[in-house]
């Protein structure tokens, strides 16, 4: 069983749900400490001249920040019609942005307490229409604990994964050892961002948010992402 592990970031880019599609199970790790100013409260989205950030505010309570699975969004501020209108205003007039516009603005508007509940309803809507059916866990259920390497094995050896899938950077900081003593293969994700025409643009702005595939392409997306992988993990749609 191939599992890969993953922060629950805000609209993620396309090598999140790339790498998603390519495990048998894919665990959110949400228990570890959030990191301010990344990509668990923000994200780029098409600009007018290259990609803008938009950004859920949070509460930074006594000085810090905790888990990402506890960090609470910023209700005090309103927000939600500015994060809203800079998304209207860049993809209104794209091919797709009807069909994703009601369900996307109804998640942006719920009243959300927790940044994860925000970004896990998001990602769903995503995985829908990219027909990913990877299984979802979340580390926070599995009661591993630890950083990097610890973590990452702890998890491993609670799921019964015989690959790990990491990411291209666990090659700096990932410790092979654990795993290959416990008869756990390690693999690095490799992506190759594709392109596709970017509507009134000169030339392609990579490594938006997956929202921008979806506005240009809405149901061909999963066939531009998921070009040079098997489809036994997808269920492509037809409309």
């Amino acid at each position: 069983m191939i599992v890969t592990l993953h922060q629950p970031e805000h609209l993620p880019w396309l090598g999140f749900f790339h790498k998603m599609a390519q495990a048998d199970l894919y665990i959110y790790v949400d228990n570890v400490q959030y990191r301010h100013q990344y990509f668990q409260n923000r994200n780029r989205v098409r600009g007018a001249q290259a990609g803008v950030w938009v950004t859920v505010p949070v509460l930074c309570e006594q000085h810090r920040y905790g888990p990402i699975k506890d960090v609470r969004i910023d209700n005090s501020r309103n927000w939600r019609k500015t994060y809203w209108g800079s998304i209207a205003h860049n993809y209104r007039r794209h091919p797709y942005f009807s069909r994703y516009a009601e369900r996307l603005h109804a998640i942006v508007m719920a009243p959300h307490e927790r940044l994860v509940d925000l970004n896990y309803a998001l990602i769903n809507v995503f995985r829908q229409e990219l027909g990913i059916t990877t299984p979802t866990l979340r580390a926070s259920d599995l009661e591993a604990h630890g950083a990097k390497t610890e973590l990452i094995h702890s998890v491993c050896l609670r799921v019964g994964a015989s690959t790990y899938l990491s990411g291209p950077s666990g090659a700096d900081y990932l410790d092979e050892t654990p795993f290959d003593e416990a008869g756990i293969a390690v693999r690095y994700h490799r992506f190759a961002h594709p392109t596709y025409p970017q509507k009134d643009r000169p030339s392609f702005t990579p490594y938006l948010s997956i929202l921008d595939l979806l506005m240009h392409e809405g149901p061909h997306s999963a066939a531009i992402l998921f070009r040079d992988l098997p489809a036994r993990r997808l269920t492509l749609l037809a409309s």
